[in-house]
This record gives structure tokens, sequence and C-alpha cells, in this order.
């Protein structure tokens, strides 16, 4: 979103072994007409001496909003004989149009066009990659599915090879709450106007975005289950068209943790994996760390693939990770201790799964366990104190803290203290048989190190609403009362429990603000006996050499901070009334950029719940975006919520825009949306 520190082991460079030149405002045309707004960074003597091209097409405003990750990277390639572009989708930025939704067809089709435009300018040799992280990581795989000429290969960053089950939206069939949050802020970062220093026709540009504009969120209420709405532009509906070269890249902290390996284990083309302990960020200026020499690693993927030199890339181990361990549950941390481990093909031969019964409190090796029962639970719906943001940025509360709080509210089974390490890589998996008294029930299910001095820290977690426990396309009611079988799927971890630690799981049917809860009260009676945990144990074996460069990114920046901003993260039990608060303030402060623009901007989360009653669920996103510079000054101010009964949705929006202090556009929207299974 705006300019941020980088990590205290990363270095700027500021010179190159090629001169470079900046075009600050490039203008690509589509063969409709319109224009899409790019900024590029080149070799000066491209011209003569042509270069292959590297893009990344996004939604975030490149004069602004991503220009400090931007000018972080894309000179950098630029300095070793690239030509960069950053590139603002339609309907974005300074780019004509309107942006109707996530990854249209239409947007692929822009993107196609754009680099065989690019693949034929006297300065690009024919070349081109394609890269980027979140939605310029998707649509990199998206758009190489497609199989252009020109894209020879992509890098792919925070992303997901599956748009229902693991993207912002849904999770095992349970709504996320940020599926309506994200909703509320693209509904602010679209709403931002072009810059009248570009287009002389910026005001009406920015009506037509404002009158067409959709609240996103009733599209995604609309679509509660894996239809065609969400397997378009997921990677694992085909991986065969999926040729390109791919280059995939991911954090142990991010919420898309799971495509690496899905990517390496189902595709056929050249490809290789890096997950390190980041959360939703570039691996060169993440935090918390370690980083890693990422730039100098994306120049070997492209040096070998588009200039056709050979860097080494290709004979590293297919997937290289890092192997995380216990770090105290302490979410300031700058830096995740561990160590980078490899597997040379993925699956991997060095990981066994292996199997723990349930019983008692206790989580035992084997198939038998001891004194198995019936476990009993009613969990607060406002359990998940300690769940963290569902896509943490950076290191601090958005990190998952210390789950002893959310673990005093769920069934709980652990293993005897370890008598040796014990290290997973995959993803764990839970076989259960459990009763509810409703036809609808969510299913949490968190993996965690506790250490001998008790602080719970999560290792991994799994959602499942069990009426999609039979698949996501059609579900049904599950019987009330009645036992049924069902199997969750954790995350992608890899983790190393050390001696003296335990091993434990946690079963709950609650996790707010994460996930939205069931229509009514649950109670949940889990059935021990026909219970089984089944970790991907890695064998203690000598892993292959893996060494990074030291983190680097291309500087100065062409911005300076006027007002820092302030950031808070607050949890209130109003102890009159058992009400539980969440409040997130960010105030990102003030930036002035080389070129003029003056931009502050401010968000406001807020959800709120009574532990006795789902229905009391209720979440609400408010944003300010500012934007002046000589003479002329526009802000918009969005706001949505999103509330329930037992029955319904109920969605409201309000999008206000002003251009010096008088009201530009005021438009609004309310309406519902039937549950369905939800």
């Amino acid at each position: 979103m705006f300019p941020s520190g980088a990590q205290p082991d990363s270095r700027e460079v500021t010179t190159f072994p090629h001169d470079i030149v900046e075009i600050p405002d490039l203008w690509i045309p589509l063969p409709d007409g319109t224009q899409l707004a790019a900024r590029l960074w080149r070799p000066i003597d491209a011209d003569s001496t042509p270069v292959p091209a590297i893009i990344e097409c996004i939604p975030y405003r490149r004069r602004d909003a991503t220009s400090a990750d931007d000018e972080r990277m894309h000179p950098y390639f630029a300095g070793h004989g690239y030509a960069a572009l950053r590139i603002d989708l339609r309907g974005s930025g300074d780019s004509d149009g309107v942006l109707e939704d996530e990854y249209l067809a239409s947007e692929q089709d822009d993107l196609i066009a754009a680099i065989e435009w690019i693949a034929a300018q006297p300065w690009c040799t024919g070349r081109v990659g394609m890269m980027g992280i979140s939605w310029g990581g998707f649509n990199s795989l998206q758009v190489a599915s497609r199989q252009p000429s020109p894209l020879k290969a992509i890098i792919a960053v925070g992303a997901t090879v599956d748009r229902y089950h693991d993207d912002v939206h849904y999770k095992g069939g349970s709504i996320l709450n940020e599926n309506f949050g994200w909703a509320a802020s693209s509904l602010s970062f679209m709403s931002r106007p072009p810059d009248p220093a570009i287009r002389d026709d910026w005001r009406d540009c920015w009506r037509q975005r404002l009158e067409k504009q959709p609240f996103v969120a009733e599209n995604w209420f609309d679509h509660q289950t894996r239809d065609a709405y969400w397997q378009h532009g997921s990677i694992c509906e085909d991986y065969s068209r999926l040729q390109t070269p791919v280059l995939a890249v991911t954090g142990w902290a991010d919420a898309y943790v799971n495509f690496v390996a899905e990517l390496l284990e189902h595709a056929s083309c050249p490809r290789l994996g890096i997950v390190g302990p980041w959360p939703h960020a570039y691996p060169h200026i993440a935090m918390p760390g370690p980083t890693i020499g990422f730039l100098q690693e994306a120049l070997r993927w492209w040096d070998y693939w588009l200039k056709d030199q050979d860097t080494g890339i290709m004979e590293e181990p297919m997937y290289r990770v890092y192997r995380q361990e216990f770090a105290g549950a302490d979410p300031n941390s700058l830096t995740t201790p561990g160590r980078w481990i490899a597997e040379s093909s993925w699956p991997s031969q060095h990981v066994r799964p292996t199997r723990y019964a349930l019983g008692g409190t206790g989580l035992y090796r084997g198939d038998q366990a001891t004194e198995p029962r019936h476990s009993r639970l009613r969990a607060p719906e406002d359990n998940g104190l300690q769940c963290g943001e569902y896509i943490p940025h950076c290191s601090g509360p958005e990190i998952a803290g210390d789950q002893r709080r959310d673990d005093a509210h769920s069934l709980l089974f652990d293993t005897a203290p370890l008598a040796t390490t014990q290290d997973i890589l995959g993803r764990p998996v839970l076989h259960v048989r459990v009763s509810v008294d409703q036809p609808q029930a969510n299913l949490i299910v968190r993996l965690s190190d506790v250490s001998p001095d008790g602080i719970s820290q999560r290792v991994s977690y799994g959602v499942l609403n069990l009426c999609h426990r039979n698949g996501h396309e059609m579900p049904s009611a599950v019987p009330c009362n009645e036992p049924v079988d069902a199997t969750i799927t954790l995350n992608q971890a890899c983790h190393r429990f050390s001696a003296g630690h335990r091993v434990r799981l946690s079963i709950t049917t609650a996790y707010w603000p994460l996930v939205w809860p069931s229509p009514r009260p649950v109670t949940l009676t889990l059935h021990e006996a026909d219970c089984h945990l089944t970790l991907p144990v890695r064998d203690d074996v000598t892993s292959p050499s893996v060494s990074f460069e030291e983190a680097e990114f291309s500087g100065p920046l062409q911005h300076r901070i006027t007002r820092r901003g302030t950031h808070r993260r607050d949890a209130i039990k109003e102890l009159a009334t058992d009400w539980t608060r969440h409040e997130i303030v960010d105030d990102f402060g003030e930036i002035t950029y080389d070129h003029g623009l003056v931009n502050t901007a401010s968000a406001d989360e807020r959800y709120v719940i009574h532990p006795d009653d789902p229905s009391t669920a209720r979440m609400s996103k408010s944003w300010k975006q500012h934007f002046r510079r000589e003479g002329w000054e526009a802000h918009t101010e969005t706001w949505a919520e999103l509330s329930c009964d037992s029955e319904w949705f109920y969605l409201e929006a309000r999008l206000q825009a002003f251009e010096n202090g008088e009201r530009f556009l005021d438009r609004q929207w309310q309406t519902r949306r039937r549950r369905h299974h939800v």
C-alpha cells in the first residue's frame, strides 16, 4: 500500500552493469482502443541493443501506492539488462476503462495483447517474462496457462492454484471474514482518481469508474460453492495448460502457503519452489525474515529462460524451504529461527505419513490410544483472539500469537514431551468422526508447538464447513446428532518440534474474527476412537546445500515521508455485557512523491460478536483516501458492513467522492444474500 522500511539485513544498490532510463508514463494500446498506463525502466541503449522484457500487472496504482516496492525491484532488473514494466490494469491507476471483478477473462485478454505489443517494440528481443505477488502472481499463472507465444517464463509469489479453496473468500467451504473485508478494501482502491498531471480527461475517466464500479462482495456471496465462477482462473482445473516455466515463491506466514507445493506436485512444466518464513511480501523486503537475495535469484531465473544463459538455476533442488523452529510465539519478532533445507523432488521420499490416535487429552503415535472417549465442546463464538490476520503483511499483531487463550476453548490432544526432535514437511491431515446438534457447523483444527513452559505456537491450521464434508460443489446439511466422518487438510508447514516440546492438536467450532460463524450455536461431540491425525514426518536426512545471497534492492526511492503513520490492533471485552470487539485502525501517514502528488490514507476495521449468539456477528470496514497536488485535491470515503441472521447475510456499502471539497459522486448499496449451507 505505502512505502515501508527495508529490512535491516537488506542492502540498497544504486549502481548497475547497465545505465538505465525511466519512462514514467508509457501507454500500451489494446485492440479495442483502450490504453493501459505503464512505467518502464530499461537500459539506455536498448533501442540499439534490444533486451527481454519483464512485466508486473496489478490494479494498485504504479505512480503512488506500489511505487516504493516497484522502485526497489524493477530498476534492479533494468540495470541488469531488462526492460521492466509496471502496468496498471484496465480500470485502475491511470489506465482507461473500468475494473469489474478479479481475474476476468477480459483481463487475461488485455495482458496477452500487452505482451504481444511489448514483444514487438524495438527495445525488446521478443522474449517476455511475467511476475507478481498476490494479484500479480495470480494473473501470471493465469496468463501463462493461455500460452501466449512471447511469454517464456514467470515468477509467481504469494499466489494460488485454487480460487475457491485457497484465496481470501472461502476455506474448506466456510466463509472467511476477509471475503467481505477485501471487497470493502477493493471498493476504496478502485475509487481512487487518475492523476490530472497525466490525463487531461481524468475527471471523465474517474466519473465513469465511479458510476460503473460494482460492489464485488455481491458477486462473491452469490457463489458460496465451488462453481464455474471460481473454477475460472483456477490453475488446478487443468495443470496441463501450464507449460511456461514457473518459479513459485511464498512464505509460511502467508495465507497463500499451499500453492507452491501443489504446483510442484501436479504441474509438468519446468518449475522450482521456494518457501521462506515470510508473510505476504516479496522475500527481499519481508518481515519477519530472514530475507533472501530474491532479486538475484530472480535474475538467475530470467537470465536462464530469457537470455539462454546457464546460471545453474535449474540445477537447484526442486523445493527449497525454510524449516522453522519454535519462536516463543512472539509476533513482534523480526526474525524466525530455523534453517534452509531442500528436497530434490516433490513429493519427497523423505516424508512419511505418520499416524497418531486421539484419546482423552492425548495424542498417541500409532493406531491405539489410551481411553478414547466422546468429548463434547460448545465453544464461545468469540474464540480466536490470537488467530492473527488472514493475510499478514508484516510482523506484529498481524501474525498469530500465543494460542493458549484459544486452546482454552478447544478440545486438546497433546503428545508426551518429545524424546528427540521431530520435523514435519507437508500438510497434516485430520480424520474425524463427529456429531453436531445443528445442520451446519464449522470445524477449525490447529497444530501447535508447545514449549516446556506452556507457550503454544501455531504451526498450521485448517478449516472445514461440515456441510462440505463430501466436496465443495454440492454441500448438504449435517444430520443432527448423528455421527459423520470428515477429513480436514491443514495448511502446508515445515517445522522442527524440539526435544522436550509437545505436539498439540486443537479442535474447535469458532475462530473469530477469521471465520464467519455458523448460523446457530453448535455443540460438537468428537468420537475419539474413530479419529486420527496424520503428520508428514520428514526423516532427519542430510539436505542438499541451500544458500542465498544477501538481500538487495534498488534505490533511491522517489518520495519522502512527510508524516509517519500509526497502527493499532485491539481486542476489547465489555465486561458488563460480555460482547467482544476487535478494532484495527491504520493511519498510513502522508507521502509526498517527487512528481508532486501528496497522498494520505487511513482504514478502520470493526468486528463485533456476542459469545453466545452467532447471529450478532457484524463487521465493518471504512477507508479514506486523499490526493492533492498544487491547485487540486480529491478524496474518497468508503464504508461497508456485513451482518447476518440464521438465514441471510446483509451487505451494505457506501462510496463518496469529492473534488476540491465538493461532492463529486455518492453511491450506496444495500442487499442481502441467502445463506447456502454456511
